[in-house]
């Protein structure tokens, strides 16, 4: 993939993506908190708990046991925001 064809998929992306990643929110486990790094994959944003423990989203409130994701999508026309966690129990947060 070329630079410009990165460049084009990063810039085809909706202005709430731009909001969410400026948001800053953390995973905290254990006392200690990493900024969580969105993937942008289907039209939704999705960030995956890759550790053994469980991680607090936050601001969003959002628990996710290791091994599960969570997707953040905003269908056209509405008024808020989705949000799903997946992975080893397959659930709708909201």
């Amino acid at each position: 993939m070329t630079r410009r064809m990165r460049r084009a998929e990063h810039d085809s992306r909706p202005i709430w993506m731009a909001v969410l990643v400026a948001t800053g929110c953390q995973a905290i486990a254990r006392g200690r908190e990493h900024a969580v790094q969105w993937e942008w994959e289907a039209g939704r944003a999705v960030y995956a708990n890759t550790s053994a423990d469980t991680e607090l989203i936050q601001p969003l409130g959002v628990s996710l046991e290791g091994g599960q994701a969570l997707a953040i999508y905003w269908a056209p026309g509405e008024t808020a925001y989705s949000m799903e966690t997946f992975g080893q129990n397959r659930r709708r947060v909201a």
